[in-house]
């Protein structure tokens, strides 16, 4: 065995404070955004929360000149930072709402209620856990990815690129989710949620397991009789083994976080002004946030604040720094997506629904040269006030159907309320076939086979023909 010293170059790049802070601010709506910031207000002393602020008429062409600067990707590091030389020749440091908007017609009515998220409840048990500082900034990445439902829906391989990190760390940082409560977090499908909440109730070994992994298309279809072939055991066994998953929750997250209909506040406003379409920030809720000019004064040559105090205030401005231009980030991009959104799908905004166009997250993510995670961050849990209504940003995402001779592609939300509409209008004593809705569809333009009409049924929660026939 030979020893030997090697001395290699390599570039890594590390996922700072900063970056999982600018990360979770992406993620949040304005609910969480208003909560957040006044927590942030109250552990940093040098941050301010100013309702209206005394501005010279010149301040907002001097704001404008800067905005483009501020709007850059958060690449700034803490060191090249010279807080004297910037607090002599000024201090003018602080994140403003946009322009006013005001509208006669608002259609929601906003609520103040705060209920511990999913990521926070994650969070607090990731800070008891004893594990190496770069698994628990990937952990903490991964736990601002998942969706209300407790799914990871982002895929490893893009998250590792997106990191600068391999796969095998993602894995082991997924594990570590894997391994809080409720069981079932950071699942990236519906078998894999079931099999770890089987894992974690020690049915290792159990038939109910095995039915899972082995037999998931059949298990799908409740073919309890080829299931109990294929494994070679009872019927009854299987029946059994069903109950027990029937036991398990598909939706984790919202053991946390339960579901529940509450009034709506849009985190974006689109009005035709014009004759175009404009999108206003709704931060009316939002406060502005300033720094304290006492503070700024201690950070000045000359003054005879003592070496430590001095660091600690300059920790506390690098931070608070980071957090305004990360807001100013968020809705620097929350625009960008939304403003694509509408060039994608102006048949919807001049029309309203069921006017949508197959649009998927990665061609958003192509035209404003930004990574698919963060338009995924951006449209995840956040809704957009229209003409016709107020809609989740996922709504305007939907799968294409390809139409024949040359045809254009249409969204299946399309389909889907087109086939809600056949069947709300149909005579409940003779309901439409999935044949007879497919040759109505056809004969509309949309060209859809039987076994098609059938899944988006289904997947539109409408019963088949024979379930919906009445007797009366």
């Amino acid at each position: 065995m030979n020893l030997a010293l090697d001395l290699s170059l390599k570039l890594q790049q590390k996922l700072s404070f900063q970056m999982i802070q600018s990360l979770k601010l992406l993620q949040v709506n304005t609910l969480q955004l208003e909560q957040l910031l006044k927590t942030e207000i109250e552990m940093n002393p040098v941050l301010d929360a100013v309702e209206e602020m005394e501005q010279k008429e010149e301040e907002p062409q001097e704001k404008d000149e800067k905005s483009d600067e501020e709007e850059q990707e958060l690449e700034v590091k803490e060191d090249e930072i010279d807080w004297e030389e910037y607090l002599e020749e000024g201090f003018d440091l602080g994140y403003s709402k946009s322009e006013e908007y005001e509208h006669d017609r608002d259609r929601y009515e906003p609520t103040a209620v705060h209920q511990a998220s999913l990521e926070e409840h994650l969070s607090n048990q990731l800070a008891e856990k004893k594990i190496p500082e770069r698994q628990r900034l990937l952990a903490q990445f991964l736990i601002g990815s998942l969706d209300a439902d407790g799914y990871l829906r982002v895929s490893i391989d893009h998250i590792a690129e997106f990191t600068q990190t391999t796969e095998f760390e993602i894995e082991e940082a997924l594990n570590v989710i894997w391994n809080m409560e409720p069981a079932g977090l950071g699942a990236r499908s519906l078998k894999e949620c079931l099999s770890l909440q089987l894992a974690r109730r020690g049915l290792h070994d159990s038939l109910a397991l095995k039915i899972i992994t082995e037999q998931w298309d059949l298990f799908e279809k409740v073919k309890i009789r080829d299931i109990a072939r294929n494994l070679n055991v009872d019927p009854v066994d299987v029946q059994n083994a069903l109950e027990e998953v029937k036991k398990l929750n598909p939706k984790p997250g919202y053991l946390v976080v339960p579901e529940k209909s509450s009034p709506i506040v849009p985190d974006l406003i689109v009005d035709k002004m014009d004759g175009k379409f404009v999108v206003f920030i709704n931060d009316r809720s939002i406060p502005s946030l300033h720094v304290n000019r006492a503070y700024a004064d201690m950070l000045k040559r000359g003054s005879t604040v003592k070496k430590e105090v001095k660091n600690y205030i300059r920790e506390k401005f690098n931070s608070a720094t980071w957090l305004i231009r990360s807001i100013e980030q968020r809705k620097s991009t929350m625009l960008k997506v939304m403003y694509a959104i509408i060039e994608r799908q102006p048949e919807f905004f001049e029309k309203g629904p069921p006017n949508l166009n197959p649009l998927k997250l990665q061609d958003i993510a192509d035209m404003i040269e930004m990574h698919i995670s963060t338009v995924s961050r951006v449209t995840s849990n956040k809704y957009v006030q229209t003409l016709h209504g107020i809609f989740e940003l996922k709504y305007f995402f939907t799968e294409a159907v390809g139409q024949k001779q040359g045809g254009s592609d249409i969204s299946t939300m399309r389909i889907k309320t087109r086939l809600k509409e056949l069947v709300e209008e149909e005579d409940t004593k003779k309901p439409l076939s999935d044949q007879k809705l497919s040759e109505i569809l056809t004969r509309e333009g949309l060209n859809v086979a039987r076994r098609t009409v059938a899944k988006y049924r289904e997947q539109a929660s409408i019963l088949p023909a024979r379930l919906r026939q009445r007797y009366d």
